[in-house]
């Protein structure tokens, strides 16, 4: 008799632990490391944080989000910074895509320059399946999977030293470029220009200890870096249409269920579309702050513009071998809306 009670206790025990154990694994909390190459406050830091925001009120805060700016997990390397999305070290990693081009030539596309003439032709882009496909299947021969896009601004043109709104005035300009060839063999080639390759992160120092003229980031990037204080012109001439690509580790989705995974699919997306929500209405307002910060802001007209697009026109023929002729094809076709 004693020994059939002693047994139903233990298998008792047994039973209670098993439940506890179940009930601690179902509310262990998972922590998601999110990197973007951007300063705190810019619009990558910004749309990042909606997505902590989204992600750990609807997880009940069973997963804590992260948020790394400057490329801080990987110490400023934007390359690194990749390479540690696919090892599994960074769980997400929100970027321009052309940071990818190291190790894929096709997404050299994003920064052909006026492939997007019109901000309707960015959004054509983050938004079309057949774009989000072919990308993400580039992005998933590195073990890391698309999360999504969103638009991030065109890229304007800054310096220290005087009005750009010919061709012909970037002529011998030391100019910041981020470190891929095709910026290289723009500004070099085409552009005349003296480009430099460096870090996002060193950028500020160079130009305030007049290393070098200028850079060229969008808007919202020169306003939250504060470029204002050692840049005294900008030009808008739209030359590149900025896009930020989320990219999520092959190994961070294994170790979620499919529950997290639908969680944080949606919370991208809300976040990705609160971006372009957000830049639409920023830039506007950005533009006249720093109007008012003494910057020298000149606007292109269509004609001008123009004659920027007719000299760098003939780099389509260069790239065309290394990026493909399909994947230019592809996307000029849905930029223009065809």
């Amino acid at each position: 008799m004693f020994k059939k009670v002693f047994s139903s206790l233990i298998l008792s025990l047994v039973v209670v632990i098993l439940i506890l154990s179940c009930s601690q694994g179902g509310s262990k909390k998972l922590t998601i490391n999110f990197s973007h190459t951007m300063a705190p406050n810019s619009l990558s830091d910004i749309a990042a944080n909606k997505f902590k925001e989204l992600v750990e009120s609807g997880s009940d805060n069973t997963i804590r989000v992260n948020v790394v700016p400057n490329c801080g997990l990987s110490g400023g390397d934007l390359t690194k910074a990749i390479e540690m999305v696919s090892t599994g070290d960074i769980d997400i990693h929100a970027s321009s895509p052309n940071n990818l081009a190291n190790f894929d030539n096709r997404y050299y596309v994003f920064w052909m320059p006026f492939m997007f003439t019109t901000e309707e032709s960015i959004y054509r882009i983050c938004s079309n399946e057949k774009i989000k496909n072919e990308v993400g299947s580039w992005s998933s021969n590195m073990g890391i999977k698309l999360l999504g896009f969103h638009n991030a601004g065109a890229r304007q043109i800054s310096n220290s030293k005087k009005i750009i709104k010919t061709p012909e005035d970037l002529k011998g300009m030391n100019i910041r470029v981020p470190g891929a060839t095709i910026f290289i063999d723009l500004y070099r080639d085409y552009f005349l220009a003296n480009p430099t390759a460096m870090d996002f992160s060193e950028v500020y120092t160079a130009l305030q200890q007049k290393t070098i003229d200028g850079q060229e980031n969008p808007i919202s990037v020169f306003d939250s870096s504060k470029f204002n204080e050692v840049q005294k012109y900008i030009t808008l001439w739209n030359y590149v249409r900025d896009i930020t690509g989320w990219f999520i580790s092959d190994k961070t989705l294994n170790k979620l269920n499919e529950e997290q995974k639908i969680l944080l699919e949606k919370c991208a997306n809300e976040s990705l579309n609160f971006a372009n929500e957000y830049i639409k209405q920023s830039e506007v307002d950005i533009i006249e702050k720093i109007e008012k910060q003494n910057v020298v802001v000149t606007r292109l007209t269509s004609q001008e513009e123009k004659a920027f697009q007719d000299v760098s026109e003939p780099i389509y023929t260069k790239y065309q071998n290394i990026i493909g002729e399909d994947v230019i094809n592809l996307f000029r076709s849905v930029a223009n809306g065809e």
